[in-house]
């Protein structure tokens, strides 16, 4: 039965309506299973415990099977064939973690490359001559892309760039005035003012730039109704004032021309001038 809403005053609560809201889901960190080595067959020579994480931790360092197994003397193939079996499942797991943090050193190497570049040699009739460095300009470009998208990521692609014309001047001013505030604020021992960040530039999709220029059309066009109203409306009230004047100016001069009635009589010779004659 529902609850009615009582006169003077709002309507009561259900005890439901006081419980507290329940706390959003957090999910657990993630925490990677903790290595268990395969249980192998007791040999000298074999797959111990002991070579077991020390493969697993140089192919962290090296993220190359075939050294990792070198340190640990085994070969590579012995390696895969533990990988492939049925309860080494631990020890695939930790095989594939150790390849994903490997992978920091691929992009340490990939970052040397890009900066110091590769020295290639220089041959001359079947001699080298010299050598020259190399730069791979398609790397640097995939580096800065995807290391630093905020500046250089594929998002940018969609995006136009707009700018007021004296933008990167009034910029500098507004820095210059922050810097100048930080070294008074600083010479008078109170805290440096807080600055949001500043940005001289503006991106903005091409569905948000279609979206400003509809408007911005839409509001060109309505200026120009308006314009063009507003003359004609001119227009006619032009042309109303001057059909008044004209009315003004012909009631005027009606009322200044003598009526009919007084030209006749002005017209008619006057009684008294007129001699009468008797006869008798």
């Amino acid at each position: 039965m529902t609850q009615k809403r009582q006169r003077g005053g709002p309507a009561s609560k259900s005890p439901e309506d006081h419980a507290p809201e329940p706390p959003p889901f957090v999910p657990p960190p993630f925490e990677p299973p903790p290595f268990e080595p395969v249980d192998t067959r007791a040999r000298h020579d074999g797959w111990s415990p002991e070579r077991q994480g020390g493969f697993i931790e140089a192919l962290g360092e090296c993220g190359c099977v075939d050294e990792a197994s070198k340190r640990v003397g085994m070969s590579v193939r012995s390696a895969y064939a533990l990988r492939r079996r049925v309860d080494a499942q631990s020890f695939r797991q930790a095989w594939d973690f150790a390849l994903d943090y490997a992978i920091r050193r691929l992009s340490d190497g990939a970052f040397s490359r890009a900066i110091n570049g590769v020295s290639r040699p220089v041959f001359y009739k079947g001699e080298q001559i010299g050598e020259r460095r190399h730069y791979d300009e398609r790397l640097t470009m995939f580096l800065l892309r995807y290391r630093d998208p905020l500046r250089y990521g594929a998002w940018l692609d969609d995006m136009r760039y707009q700018r007021h014309p004296d933008g990167a001047a009034i910029a500098l001013a507004k820095m210059i005035n922050r810097v100048e505030d930080d070294a008074d604020a600083e010479q008078a021992g109170a805290p440096r003012p807080i600055h949001p960040p500043l940005y001289a530039t503006d991106l903005v999709s091409d569905r948000v730039a279609s979206m400003a220029q509809e408007r911005a059309d839409t509001a060109r066009i309505a200026l120009e109704e308006a314009h063009d109203a507003a003359i004609h409306d001119a227009a006619m009230t032009a042309r109303w004032n001057a059909h008044l004047a004209n009315e003004a100016q012909a009631a005027k001069a009606r009322s200044q021309a003598p009526s009919s009635d007084q030209a006749s009589s002005a017209e008619a010779p006057s009684d008294k001038n007129v001699p009468i004659r008797t006869f008798r």
